[in-house]
């Protein structure tokens, strides 16, 4: 079910940066490094599984990494293929509930509504269940809210709900290279969002009220997947406004429904008379 994408050697994290305007993915994520070392080590997401026997399986689906909407997967996990593997899970009838395995730190916003859409509905005709391994930041709490039950392991985090935006003004960069641009335009913002020049205060205002609607969109998801479980004290503050909670604050708050060590976890609910066989 993995997108094969061929990536040029000269590409680099800034084109993952530029791909999207607006990001839910915790603020202090190096995604310099990481995706850069990523992407030279050929680290690549894993693929959703099914293991267990006939009439007894369960289909397992990894959210991991930096997310986007189609990949490439050294990238992390993407929202198309987490969708397909979920709506391919609920109508299998021997698939008797999902798996979220979840380490992430979040990723773009292009197509997460969507995708946690889909993964509400498919919750209420048959169980998800989100084992977050790490952590789960920002767009992956807001896949793994909308699971029937959330399980976190002792030293993981969660949170981090809110919404960030990067503009790269690399106007100066080019002007110490000797490299002048022009830009040749139609319409008065075409080009408000450029990166060979520094970005205006109407331009900040603009996307500062997308962020906010984005920022209110994902805590009606979370507060929708939680219910009574998120408490009135996390609601108040609006999950932490961006911060991330320790697992037992999390587990205070009704961010997890439970603490238990990964191991533990797939020992006690992953069926064993099968091996686990890749989607295909």
């Amino acid at each position: 079910m993995e997108t094969t994408h061929t990536m040029h050697p000269t590409h680099s994290y800034l084109e993952v940066l530029m791909r999207s305007p607006l990001w839910a993915i915790r603020a202090d994520y190096p995604m310099q490094a990481l995706l850069q070392a990523a992407k030279e080590n050929g680290r690549e997401a894993s693929n959703p599984t099914v293991t267990g026997s006939k009439g007894n399986k369960i289909a397992v689906i990894p959210v991991q990494g930096v997310l986007t909407k189609d990949g490439p997967s050294w990238y992390g996990s993407s929202y198309d293929n987490i969708t397909r593997a979920a709506e391919r899970a609920a109508k299998d009838p021997e698939i008797k509930h999902i798996i979220l395995a979840v380490d992430s730190p979040g990723g773009q916003v292009t197509g997460l509504p969507e995708t946690a859409a889909v993964l509400s509905q498919i919750a209420q005709i048959k169980p998800i269940h989100a084992m977050v391994e790490g952590v789960a930041a920002s767009a992956a709490y807001w896949l793994t809210s909308q699971a029937s039950n959330i399980v976190l392991t002792p030293s993981g985090e969660v949170g981090s709900v809110g919404v960030r935006l990067m503009h790269a003004d690399i106007s100066k960069m080019l002007d110490d290279q000797g490299v002048k641009v022009t830009e040749l335009y139609s319409g008065d913002y075409k080009t408000e969002w450029s990166p060979f020049k520094p970005l205006s205060d109407a331009a900040k205002a603009d996307m500062q009220q997308r962020i906010e609607t984005t920022h209110n969109d994902f805590i009606a998801a979370v507060t929708a997947g939680r219910g009574v479980r998120a408490s009135s004290e996390a609601k108040a503050q609006r999950f932490g406004e961006g911060r991330l909670f320790s697992s037992n604050d999390a587990l205070r708050l009704g961010l997890v429904d439970s603490l238990q060590r990964p191991g533990d976890y797939y020992r006690n609910v992953t069926p064993t008379a099968e091996p686990s066989t890749r989607f295909a």
